[in-house]
């Protein structure tokens, strides 16, 4: 019988209903200032410990599975997540370099965008979608989550952009940066209405439907300013060759218009450059012993830029329609495996190859997930193998993972894998991988290759689902 129902006969208070729900209402940080003895109870029965979990219960793992009975053990437990913390962001760094880099590029350039509209559509997005799943998790239910968004956004702004100030010598188009200036001042102006009109502590639905409405707008006018652009390259390319048809040609006012549109093409463009040479200097370490003999703390003078990637010459470049269609297949698929670059071993010192040693299982986990679409590669990373193993095994894992997330059902202190309905993926994957399998050759990416890799982008999702489990750190 609950206290409600006996309060009548036992006179039973406020505070005794309070206590009543006492494992509703404590947070689960107040576990921490408990004795230890008393903190594996308490993360059993704290309802808001099981609400702020995610993959792992921390709190049962650590109170009740290794039954933390000191400080000096949770103090070591602690920097020993901090290391798993400081492995998550260097995968989530090779993950971007190596995988999610290459592939946006290839998708901006496929749709004819510059540099500045793949910056604010894709790039934006790319950075802002971490923090807005983070910020929605339970764990940041309570936290100033706005005034988080804003502090991430003046460090990208004045860290990151400094640093790329620093590090990375380029030319600012100024009609660009005012436009992006205008619109940062816009958006603060908005935003300061915002909070000044509505009153301390209250947003309604549409003021926040018109802050995002400033971001279209914003996007909106890079799309016509990018048409504006290249129609008035193209006038401007008319212009030109009928200034060649003249009989005597304008020099000053030919080279003014040609250096015009110079300078629009250099805007325009979004190649895909070849950066082998960099990738061996940041192997061998020459490029900080360039830095270091030049003064580090100058900014280095403008090189020359790499080559153009010729994207065609590197898909074909090993084909031949003489060859078998499984061509040293197996030797291919273990090649992708492989979870050491030989270049960088080749070139790197000791310490570099002990990182690579060290790295190896990490990068072979994300080799089997994650499938590789690269322009700068041989055959743009294609393994006829390996990508029809993933159209099966990458569906099969998201939908595991996702389905064990929102059924959340632990098993101690880890979630137990729910299996009802991955198990049924196959039966659609697995004749799409074999006719995948009969279609393809080894010694040349199918002409779906770049839409096998939009659609295994699940790949992405488990790198990211990966590294969700330690977002309740």
């Amino acid at each position: 019988m609950r206290l409600r129902t006996r309060g009548s006969k036992w006179n039973f208070t406020q505070l005794d209903y309070e206590f009543e729900n006492f494992f509703m209402n404590i947070s689960c940080v107040a576990v921490m200032r408990l004795p230890y003895s008393m903190r594996c109870m308490m993360a059993k029965r704290a309802h808001d410990c099981k609400r702020i979990i995610n993959f792992f219960n921390y709190f049962r793992m650590m109170y009740c599975y290794i039954d933390i009975d000191n400080k000096t053990t949770e103090i070591l437990l602690m920097c020993l997540f901090l290391l798993i913390c400081v492995v998550f962001l260097w995968v989530m760094s090779y993950n971007i370099s190596t995988f999610f880099a290459p592939v946006l590029k290839i998708v901006s350039w496929k749709l004819h965008m510059n540099e500045y509209l793949a910056g604010v559509t894709f790039l934006a997005f790319g950075n802002s979608c971490p923090d807005i799943i983070a910020n929605l998790m339970p764990v940041r239910a309570d936290a100033p989550i706005f005034t988080i968004a804003v502090g991430n956004a003046l460090a990208i702004i004045l860290l990151s952009g400094g640093a790329v100030c620093f590090l990375r010598p380029f030319k600012i188009n100024g009609h660009c940066t005012v436009r992006d200036l205008l619109f940062l001042l816009l958006g603060v102006e908005v935003l300061r209405y915002v909070m000044v009109r509505g009153g301390p502590g209250t947003v309604t639905m549409w003021e926040s439907i018109g802050l995002i409405f400033v971001y279209v707008v914003y996007v909106t006018v890079n799309v016509i300013d990018l048409v504006i652009m290249r129609y008035s390259m193209k006038k401007l390319r008319r212009e030109l060759e009928e200034m060649k048809s003249l009989p005597t040609i304008p020099q000053n006012e030919y080279a003014a218009r040609m250096g015009k549109l110079t300078s629009w093409e250099v805007d325009d463009e979004l190649p895909i450059h070849d950066t082998t040479k960099y990738r061996r200097s940041t192997a061998s370490g020459s490029h900080f012993i360039e830095a270091t003999h030049a003064g580090y703390f100058v900014t280095p003078k403008q090189r020359d830029p790499p080559e153009t990637v010729d994207v065609e010459k590197n898909r074909t470049y090993l084909y031949n329609s003489e060859n078998p269609k499984n061509l040293m297949l197996f030797r291919e698929f273990l090649e992708s495996l492989n979870p050491i670059d030989g270049e960088a071993w080749e070139l790197g010192g000791c310490c570099q190859r002990f990182f690579l040693i060290i790295r190896s299982p990490l990068v072979l986990l994300l080799l089997v997930f994650i499938p590789v679409v690269d322009f700068e590669k041989d055959k743009h990373g294609w393994s006829k193998l390996l990508n029809c193993l993933q159209i099966v095994l990458n569906p099969f894992v998201v939908i595991t993972l996702v389905h064990s997330a929102v059924s959340s059902k632990y098993h101690t202190w880890y979630i137990t894998l729910n299996l009802s309905i991955s198990m049924w993926s196959p039966c659609l994957t697995l004749p799409l991988a074999i006719a995948i399998f009969l279609h393809s050759r080894t010694d040349v990416p199918p002409c779906y290759h770049l839409f096998y890799h939009n659609h295994m982008d699940s790949g992405h999702r488990v790198g990211g689902a990966l590294r969700d489990c330690g977002h309740c750190l």
